[in-house]
């Protein structure tokens, strides 16, 4: 029988000097000691990392009452921000909100106001994840109609930005 390997195998470990000031930068470093370690000033230093410079990534989309509006202004503010150059190159990848009832039951205790916008049963429908979890995600009739109205919107406001994928 094949000896099992581990789901994550960690070769090496870029990090900031503070690290071991923190309870799960202990824990991180604990779990891989035989990983390479290399300090860095912060993690915009780590080479390679960022080199998806044209790529932007709405995720989660949050549905409420003037989400529309909102994400027509950030657009208006993006297309203001970036130069020609940048233009040609941008991408994006849109992932509409999905959400579990045990974090909501966390975000409850800590971000109640947020949960009013994150949890609404209206909306979503129950989904079983690959990985077996209980979620809920925005329903399917009404999420087709809200991808449509998100694409409807970043057309308008950025025709030049290419879409990777929407879901």
């Amino acid at each position: 029988m094949r000896e099992a390997r581990p789901l994550l195998e960690v070769g090496r470990i870029f990090h900031e000097p503070a690290v071991t000031e923190y309870a799960r930068g202990q824990e991180i470093l604990a779990r891989f000691p035989d990983a390479e370690r290399i300090e860095v000033p912060s993690h915009w230093n780590i080479g390679g990392l960022h080199e998806n410079e044209g790529l932007v990534n709405f995720s989660p989309v949050i549905v409420y009452e003037g989400w529309c509006a909102e994400y027509g202004e950030l657009f208006s503010q993006i297309d203001d921000a970036l130069s020609s150059r940048a233009k040609k190159q941008l991408a994006c990848e849109v992932i509409f909100l999905t959400h579990n009832e045990a974090l909501h039951e966390v975000n409850l205790g800590w971000h109640p106001k947020a949960e009013d916008l994150l949890w609404t049963p209206d909306l979503q429908e129950k989904k079983v994840s690959e990985n077996g979890a209980a979620n809920v995600r925005y329903a399917r009739g009404k999420k087709g109609k809200m991808v449509k109205l998100f694409g409807n919107l970043l057309a308008e406001h950025l025709p030049y930005c290419t879409v990777r994928y929407a879901f």
